[in-house]
């Protein structure tokens, strides 16, 4: 067994070019399959999820959808821009976490650094939307754990940017680093070694997978023959790291169907345990 747990994490994106909303495509909604998910998950012996509350949905129906004993790192925003921008964002965010229990993980802003062409606002947009809803979570007084979560495939100093102004503000407690096979340019133990360096906060990957068949693996991964091969090389190169972390999530833990095509066949890229028993 590997000494870093793991979380199951529940992609929540809703895609701005065509309306794409991933919670509905996969079922992981309240009156479908999303108990049923975490019930198949924790039966897998995982305890800790990633899922989201955007603005979109109704986020009490989504928390009590959620059985007891699960640790959850919600996402606020991921990959669809509220609706008035910031001033949205805001109102999401205290609204929402008001909801939360004290001591909730909230991620304000999924990935701020991806950009317009996926996330429909610009780096500098979305690190200051995420900016804008911790400030006001905390002028509300509402004890929420921030957390981050952006890409983190090369060592530029470019990747650190987001991160590093929202760690600035004193609020994040914990740093995510999302690292994906067909994205990765560096091995992931030099960069969870030099975001451990950087920030010296706890830390935990926030996002990895496999993609069965998808031709970016084999730019780096030539090695890596599927999903179980790749989360044995995730908890190798922690290991090599030298780093303790708080987690490494399995992202998506369910198939996703094609984003441009909901109704297509699902991507094979859900959780390698037992994959086939979230098709």
């Amino acid at each position: 067994m590997h000494p870093t747990p793991t979380f199951a994490g529940f992609e929540n994106a809703r895609l701005h070019w065509n309306g794409h909303d991933l919670l509905e495509s996969t079922g992981h909604v309240p009156w479908r399959h999303m108990a049923d998910h975490y019930r198949a998950a924790m039966a897998e012996g995982v305890a800790n999820f990633r899922d989201g509350l955007p603005w979109r949905h109704d986020a009490r129906a989504r928390m009590d959808a959620v059985p007891p004993g699960a640790r959850v790192v919600w996402d606020l925003v991921h990959f669809d821009k509220p609706r008035e921008r910031v001033g949205h964002a805001r109102r999401h965010a205290v609204e929402t976490c008001a909801l939360l229990p004290p001591g909730s993980e909230v991620i304000a802003v999924n990935e701020p650094s991806v950009g317009w062409r996926v996330s429909g606002m610009t780096r500098s947009e979305g690190t200051r939307t995420a900016l804008s809803m911790m400030r006001a979570v905390a002028r509300a007084g509402l004890p929420v754990r921030w957390v981050t979560s952006d890409p983190f495939h090369h060592l530029h100093p470019e990747v650190f940017r987001a991160t590093d102004r929202l760690v600035e503000t004193g609020l994040v407690w914990m740093v995510g680093v999302n690292y994906s096979p067909h994205h990765a340019h560096v091995p992931l133990a030099d960069v969870l070694h030099a975001v451990a360096e950087r920030y010296r906060l706890p830390m935990m990957i926030a996002e990895t997978g496999f993609h069965d068949g998808h031709r970016g693996n084999r730019r780096h991964f030539r090695h890596i023959g599927g999903r179980r091969q790749w989360w044995e090389h995730v908890h190798q190169e922690i290991a090599r790291s030298g780093t303790i972390l708080n987690g490494a999530c399995w992202y998506p833990w369910l198939d996703m169907p094609p984003w441009n095509h909901p109704g297509g066949r699902r991507w094979p890229c859900g959780w390698p345990g037992r994959a086939e028993a979230f098709a």
